[in-house]
């Protein structure tokens, strides 16, 4: 027993001396958690994830692989979301500006009620600001708020 306990104890020092460095996420939050350490990571990306990977990708070089898994879809969308906010930078564009192709005012299909995806990230976003969320947004509306509660919450950057 003493020995497992001994064990245990230096189990514990050295997953300390592995965090040292790492900025831990704050109680019940995923933000900052590893894709890799998703519990879901290794299923299929979802449609989102899949819908922004491709706007993400228009007019580069870039070629999207349609079979990620949601960690990898979660990763590359980091990765390009890094790349075109450096672009934007060394050209001069307005960085703060999200990487919509189009306003959503002008979506085709901006009038119809939001989409799940928009209502989940929504309900995230409004639960870690503190704010309430209108149930009946259009997709252009929900978007515009996503992007208003991203910079608040200082996700998305």
């Amino acid at each position: 027993m003493n020995a497992e306990n001994n064990s245990k104890k230096h189990g514990n020092q050295n997953n300390q001396n592995e965090d040292k460095g790492r900025e831990k996420p704050e109680k019940g939050s995923n933000r900052i958690k590893d894709p890799e350490e998703w519990t879901t990571g290794d299923e299929p990306m979802t449609g989102a994830q899949k819908s922004y990977l491709h706007t993400l990708a228009e007019g580069t070089d870039e070629k999207i692989d349609d079979h990620m898994t949601k960690a990898e879809a979660a990763e590359k969308i980091e990765e390009l979301q890094k790349t075109d906010r450096s672009k934007k930078e060394n050209s001069g564009d307005d960085v703060s500006v999200e990487n919509t192709v189009k306003d959503p005012d002008n979506w085709k299909t901006g009038d119809e009620q939001m989409t799940g995806a928009q209502r989940s990230y929504l309900k995230t976003l409004s639960d870690e600001a503190g704010e309430e969320i209108d149930e009946n947004m259009t997709k252009a509306e929900a978007s515009k708020r996503i992007n208003e509660l991203q910079r608040k919450t200082g996700r998305g950057q």
